[in-house]
Order: C-alpha cells, then sequence, then structure tokens
C-alpha cells in the first residue's frame, strides 16, 4: 500500500502538485482497513500529525507489523510445545 501511496504522490509531484505532509499522513491513516482500527487511534492519540512524516508513519506501522509477527510466532512456538508435552503425556 505504502509502495502505491509513493508512485501516487510522486506522479502528482510531476505534475506540479504538492500537497502537504500532513495531508499525505492524515490521508494514508484514513486509507487504513478497519482491521487497523486500533492503531490509527493510537496514532491519533500519540503523534504529533503537524510534524509527522510520511517515513516516520511508515515505520511505525512496519514496527507494529514486525512486533505482531514476532508474537504470532511465539503463540505459535508455544502452542506446538504444548502439543509435544500432550503426545509424550499420552504414551
Amino acid at each position: 500500500m505504502f509502495d502505491w501511496f509513493s508512485i501516487i504522490v510522486n506522479a502528482l509531484k510531476g505534475y506540479s502538485e504538492t500537497i502537504p505532509t500532513e495531508k499525505l499522513v492524515r490521508k494514508m491513516i484514513y486509507s487504513l482497513l478497519e482491521s487497523c482500527e486500533q492503531k490509527k487511534m493510537t496514532i491519533f492519540e500519540v503523534k504529533n500529525l503537524k510534524t509527522l512524516t510520511l517515513d516516520e508513519l511508515i515505520c511505525s506501522f512496519l514496527t507494529h507489523e514486525m512486533l505482531q509477527n514476532e508474537e504470532e510466532e511465539e503463540e505459535k512456538k508455544g502452542l506446538d510445545k504444548k502439543k509435544i508435552k500432550l503426545l509424550l503425556n499420552l504414551h
């Protein structure tokens, strides 16, 4: 999504259309899926949208995604360990 957004913004710049960073940041946040509603609200509450850059916003989302993936992996490992223990206890 971020790549497409950047392509569109760069194309507009090519036509001498300059969009303020704050407006771009807001557009990016509003375009997120409903499944990201919690993340949207956190950004609105914690970040200063007047000074937040697109790069900072994207880094914030990437960090959130990495942490979420790590949690899922840890959860999966925990479930795998439980399955192994159950199998060992059955024998």
